[in-house]
């Protein structure tokens, strides 16, 4: 059970038909999205409780929640392993190397669903974990791609068995990201904010790609750098079919 908040991740649940309750503050019942929301619960049976704007905002944990809390079941459930076994020959994941920020990963985590991926492991220290602001960034994201927090040495050694190829991103690449091919079984590796993929992990890569920077920054956001490789991914993929 996760908790949304939100009138646009909320809605997203809704039509995913994965809510279970829903919490509203008083007043706010006359918005227009929330108004829809409430219609749909009505329809299918969602029970709703109005709220005090007090004992909503102790409930909040982002302090965003638009007047409206929801509580969901999510559908990304399968293990890594499940993944492998069920996916077949394009898989891709993402290997996130210590990504700290939780807007990152919520945003991550929204355009890796929007761009087809199967998943996204994480480690169990050092990384922002799935948490209500993930949640609310990720736009319902979160109750369709499965997030593994794990240890990311043996979900590699899982990959490289199944014979997944993977590609870190990272400015130390000799090849520009769009010159290499992204299709077929894939994971993609991204370091954190400040560091960058650590050498260790980069050791264990079969590539690295770099996306030019023209400017006089070093690097992108990790999130945009992600949404970058991912839809080159997709152009790729629509052009080899």
């Amino acid at each position: 059970m996760i908790q949304l908040e939100g009138r646009n991740p909320v809605h997203e649940a809704m039509k995913q038909g994965t809510v279970t309750l829903l919490k509203v503050e008083r007043g706010s019942e006359t918005e227009v999205k929330i108004k829809v929301i409430l219609d749909v619960a009505r329809k299918t049976g969602v029970p709703v409780q109005m709220m005090k704007k007090r004992a909503m905002e102790r409930l909040s944990v982002t302090g965003r929640y638009q007047g409206i809390i929801g509580y969901a079941q999510t559908d990304a459930q399968w293990s890594l392993g499940k993944v492998l076994q069920e996916t077949g020959r394009d898989l891709c994941v993402m290997i996130l190397d210590e990504v700290q920020d939780p807007h990152n990963l919520g945003a991550i985590i929204r355009t890796g669903e929007g761009s087809g991926i199967d998943g996204i492991a994480i480690p169990k220290r050092g990384s922002a974990k799935l948490s209500e602001t993930v949640h609310r960034v990720s736009m319902g994201g979160s109750l369709h791609v499965p997030v593994w927090q794990t240890n990311l040495y043996p979900a590699i050694k899982m990959l490289k068995d199944d014979g997944v190829r993977l590609i870190a991103i990272d400015s130390s690449g000799k090849k520009p990201y769009y010159d290499e091919d992204l299709t077929g079984a894939v994971a993609f590796v991204l370091g954190g904010e400040s560091k960058g993929v650590n050498p260790t992990l980069m050791s264990k890569c079969d590539k690295a790609v770099h996306i030019p920077m023209m400017g006089k920054l070093e690097s992108l956001n990790v999130s945009v750098a992600a949404a970058i490789v991912l839809y080159e991914r997709v152009r790729q993929m629509a052009h080899k079919k």
